[in-house]
């Protein structure tokens, strides 16, 4: 029976170029994260463009088809062994390698053009392959860390089995010398190797993508891991819910320690299920907040197993996790610290005798009203109060009974006055009234009335009584000044006419000159 080479090396040529085709898939896709990928698409090309100068070697001089069939087949073997050492991170300097491929040239030329020697370039061929194909199994078999040698198993199988085969065939060739110098005429033996070399070419790029695909499952499940580890050990409560439904599928340790909450009480429901959210409104900034970008910073109240109501500092970001859109939340708990901060702010604001409004938050405040005022075109009054004889008290009844005279002021003050007003202890016997949204003068005058007659009432300390009386000064707004600082001035000025005509009493700045009251 005749066989027909031709039509096998048909099939081998359209092998190879599928496998290039598959091979160039996988470079594309991972060419960027992989070394050494682009010696093994080469070697596809190489072992394509091979078996095309051996399918055409009838059409063109067999010389030329047969230096360039074993050129780029060959060539395609020591890219095979540089693309693997690439891939999997080997260093090392294998000069000899590329005598060994020049020898072998010289060789093919030598049985081509001075004796033309079909047996000969057929065992030579097989040797080179084994030399090659061995090298590339010794570095997958024993070089490699064992993470590696798991994923190269397959394909150091394959290119044991080309070097195998192709000892079989050097022995097959010389039991059973070949029939024709013709290699599509030269028997059976010629027509096995070829069919067993076009079927582990095929296997051979199988393998190479079995690879390439087993390394990006080991990167993704350690990933995976590291990220598992990560959300787990976080001291912070992470909650990941899918944008899709709102619906919770993971929780960290953080998260039951810091809600009460154990994960199966809280997978598969949503945060407004649970109630954690206290304000509705805090709910929909954040969802805004998310649809524009990542959330940063956000402050919020969030509401334990327990019932209780904790402050919470929240950042969230979409991310694709497990398949799915998901949005990742960070809380942690800083409702200690948010409790510190606002006594700070207390204590950064506040006079610590009486507890009113100190300087600074004074001035604050006047700056909005006085722009409000502006805006509104409503009047403002800025009142100079001192303690009349605080000096004699503490003279007469000790310090801690000035203090006391001092935290009563105050108290009567802050008790006289409407919601939107301010009064401030500015340091010793000093007190600044700030009165809002004033129509006429004949309201401050009798806000002034009540004063003067509340603080004249005696206080008790220890049985004594002791009466405590004010000396006191107005300047308005926009009458007399439009700058606080010159309200405050010369409210001062008017402030210290009462204290050196007797004391208790008030005047206007407006009314300098005119009689007292």
């Amino acid at each position: 029976m005749e066989i027909d080479i031709k039509t096998i090396a048909l099939f081998y040529f359209i092998a190879n170029a599928m496998n290039n085709g598959l091979i160039f898939i996988i470079w594309q896709m991972y060419r960027r994260h992989y070394r050494g990928l682009s010696y093994l698409l080469a070697d596809m090309c190489l072992q394509t463009a091979g078996s095309f100068f051996l399918l055409i070697r009838s059409a063109i001089p067999d010389p030329i088809s047969i230096i360039f069939t074993n050129l780029f087949s060959i060539s395609g073997l020591l890219f095979i062994l540089k693309g693997l050492e690439l891939f999997f991170d080997v260093r090392k300097r294998r000069l000899y390698n590329y005598g060994i491929f020049a020898i072998y040239m010289l060789f093919i030329a030598y049985f081509t053009f001075v004796t033309d020697n079909l047996l000969i370039r057929n065992i030579g061929l097989s040797f080179i392959i084994i030399v090659f194909n061995g090298q590339s199994s010794l570095i997958l078999f024993r070089e490699l860390v064992p993470e590696y040698r798991k994923i190269a198993r397959f394909v150091a199988s394959i290119l044991c089995a080309y070097c195998v085969f192709s000892f079989v065939r050097i022995i097959a060739l010389i039991l059973t010398p070949e029939l024709s110098n013709d290699f599509f005429a030269s028997g059976i033996v010629n027509a096995i190797a070829l069919i067993s070399y076009s079927v582990l070419n095929i296997m051979i790029a199988a393998g190479f993508i079995m690879m390439v695909s087993q390394r990006v499952l080991n990167e993704v499940e350690t990933e995976k891991d590291k990220y598992t580890k990560a959300f787990q050990s976080s001291p912070y409560a992470l909650l990941l819910t899918k944008v899709t439904d709102g619906k919770i599928f993971e929780v960290n340790e953080g998260f039951t320690m810091t809600t009460g909450y154990l994960p199966e009480e809280v997978i598969g429901k949503t945060t407004i299920e649970l109630g954690l959210w206290v304000d509705p409104n805090e709910r929909r900034e954040f969802v805004q907040d998310l649809m524009i970008g990542d959330v940063r910073d956000k402050q919020m109240n969030f509401r334990m197993k327990s019932g209780e109501i904790r402050t919470g500092l929240l950042y969230a970001k979409t991310i694709s996790a497990f398949g799915e859109d998901c949005i990742i939340t960070s809380v942690s708990d800083i409702t200690e610290m948010d409790r510190i901060r606002s006594k700070l702010e207390v204590i950064a604001l506040h006079d610590t005798l009486t507890g009113l409004p100190n300087r600074q938050l004074f001035y604050d405040r006047a700056a909005v009203a006085l722009a409000n005022a502006k805006r509104d075109k409503l009047g403002l009054a800025v009142i100079s109060l001192d303690v009349d004889r605080l000096k004699y008290i503490n003279d007469h009844f000790g310090h801690l009974a000035g203090d006391q005279a001092l935290i009563t002021v105050g108290r009567r003050l802050f008790n006289l006055l409407r919601k939107g007003d301010t009064v401030a202890r500015f340091g010793g016997d000093e007190f600044v009234i700030l009165l809002n949204r004033i129509n006429r003068v004949e309201d401050v005058s009798y806000t002034l009335g009540r004063i003067v007659e509340n603080l004249s009432e005696p206080f008790d300390f220890e049985g004594e009584a002791i009466e405590v009386t004010a000396s006191i000064g107005i300047a308005m707004f926009p009458n007399d000044d439009q700058e606080i600082d010159e309200l405050i001035r010369k409210s001062d000025e008017a402030m210290y006419l009462i204290k050196e005509n007797g004391r208790n009493g008030y005047r206007f700045y407006s009314d300098i000159g005119k009689r007292f009251y």
